[in-house]
């Protein structure tokens, strides 16, 4: 009864509780908790203690030797004995309620059985009959939606081979969405054929665009996708047929959505497809959880994008939510016009979600010709927003805390990119005229150590790309002064 009391919106509670992992077999779940002694034929006493956890344990999967409910929903009863439990708290959960387990200090037992938990038994035909009959019912639950989203733009082969990709998942609940941006009807006519095979497909055609601004494309396709995770598969780049599955391997036990994306090591391979080596990105050689702020402030004092590109990650679509629409490419109300990628990692990790990191080579990433990202035009842009992240980031003490730290930034910014000068001056174009100005003014502001004029500058040029300082700058000391 105390749990009910304390607990927000707690619906049942159980002594021994787990995730749920996407196959549904709880037995093999990454966390477990309660406390629970079994007593078996011979009177041999066995105690079972989960892992360490708050003091009431959320848990998705539930034992039904001892249970206690104050909402009143009908039971399942067309799955098996050992299912029975996980199956309520699955009908709780679509009402709002929660299913808890109490974590008792020193290995206390409130419960103790001679019968074998379900979470305990071992493989048997009839185990394997109960989960394929709960899974029958609850897949679509327990395996959420996944939109693989593919902005296309006049290359039509790279575009075919992408999509060709995101068919090859094994994951089993996919839709995959194109929105094309192209000058001509080469792609349409490249991926025609898998179109009229695959149901799971939507394609847009969006009326001869300039294709310049890929970042309208992308947001049409968020805004139009159902998945409750998505991952942005750029047109040149492929995924392998495990990524989607490995990947929500984690967000399906991820009991307290503290996940906000997966990453992974991705290869490089070059316009024709070859193999140009791997980015290890964040090292190690296991899966890895990451703090989101301690990964990102990794990030601002190497000014590496370790986490990787867009196609790399599967997001929690619920985290790009904006009060209107859902939108990426946005830290602290600043539309970054150049990456877009680090401006949503950041954004998304600033209030304590995690990432998690996959050892697994999971995607691969194509240097071409033809590529945007090494435009000289892009480049300069990339150049300024990674001081602009700088500043947002000090102003507002997210990742960067103290002074001595965006100093350090703005030295190794120096040291980076002072010796682009000549690219900047004589191959972007006459349009980023502005552009060039705030760049060669930021670097001689830091050469003369003058740190709150490089603020000044970053401020006012984020201005000028249309964010509202009233917006980007709120919550912190900074007064603006156009």
């Amino acid at each position: 009864m105390r749990t009910f009391e304390l607990v927000d919106h707690a619906g049942m509670v159980g002594v021994w509780g787990s995730s749920l992992p996407l196959d549904g077999d709880f037995r093999k779940a990454k966390r477990q908790y309660g406390h629970v002694a079994w007593a078996d034929a011979n009177g041999n006493v066995k105690h079972m203690v989960g892992d360490a956890a708050t003091f009431y344990q959320r848990v998705q999967a539930v034992d039904g030797t001892c249970l206690a409910t104050c909402v009143d929903l009908p039971w399942d009863e067309d799955v098996d004995e050992a299912y029975l439990a996980t199956a309520h708290a699955l009908a709780l959960a679509r009402q709002r309620f929660g299913t808890y387990v109490p974590v008792l200090m020193d290995h206390q037992m409130l419960f103790i059985t001679t019968q074998l938990p379900a979470h305990f038994w071992p493989d048997s035909p009839a185990f394997e009959r109960a989960q394929q009959r709960f899974m029958a019912r609850y897949a679509e639950i327990i395996q959420p939606l996944v939109s693989i989203m593919i902005p296309a733009y006049n290359q039509p082969e790279y575009c075919r081979i992408a999509l060709e990709s995101a068919l090859a998942q094994d994951y089993p609940r996919i839709e995959i969405l194109i929105g094309d941006d192209s000058t001509d009807q080469r792609v349409h006519e490249a991926i025609a054929p898998l179109l009229a095979q695959h149901e799971n497909i939507q394609y847009s055609y969006r009326g001869n665009l300039p294709g310049e601004d890929a970042m309208k494309n992308i947001d049409f396709l968020l805004n139009a996708c159902h998945g409750d995770f998505v991952n942005l598969l750029f047109h040149d780049d492929i995924i392998y047929p495990t990524k989607i599955s490995k990947m929500m391997a984690y967000f399906a036990e991820d009991i307290d959505e503290e996940i906000a994306f997966a990453t992974s090591r991705r290869a490089f391979m070059d316009a024709e497809g070859r193999s140009d080596g791997v980015y290890g990105g964040l090292g190690g050689s296991h899966d890895a959880v990451f703090s989101g702020r301690q990964l990102c402030r990794k990030m601002l004092l190497y000014q590496t994008n370790i986490v990787g590109e867009h196609s790399t990650v599967l997001l929690r679509k619920s985290l790009l939510w904006r009060g209107q629409d859902y939108k990426i490419g946005i830290f602290y109300g600043y539309a970054d016009p150049s990456m877009g990628d680090i401006s949503t990692w950041m954004e998304l990790l600033r209030d304590g979600h995690t990432c998690v990191f996959l050892h697994d080579v999971l995607s691969a990433f194509r240097n071409h010709p033809a590529q945007n990202t090494y435009h000289p035009d892009t480049m300069l842009l990339c150049y300024l927003d990674w001081l602009n992240f700088f500043v947002l980031a000090y102003l507002h003490r997210m990742y960067l805390f103290k002074k001595e730290e965006f100093v350090a930034c703005c030295k190794e910014w120096r040291r980076r990119y002072e010796p682009c000068q000549g690219i900047v001056a004589n191959m972007t174009s006459p349009a980023k005229k502005a552009a060039r100005d705030v760049y060669q003014q930021a670097l001689a502001a830091i050469r003369r150590e003058d740190y709150e004029s490089v603020i000044q500058l970053c401020i006012n040029y984020m201005a000028s790309t249309g964010a509202d300082p009233k917006e980007f700058l709120k919550g912190t000391d900074n007064q603006w002064n156009a």
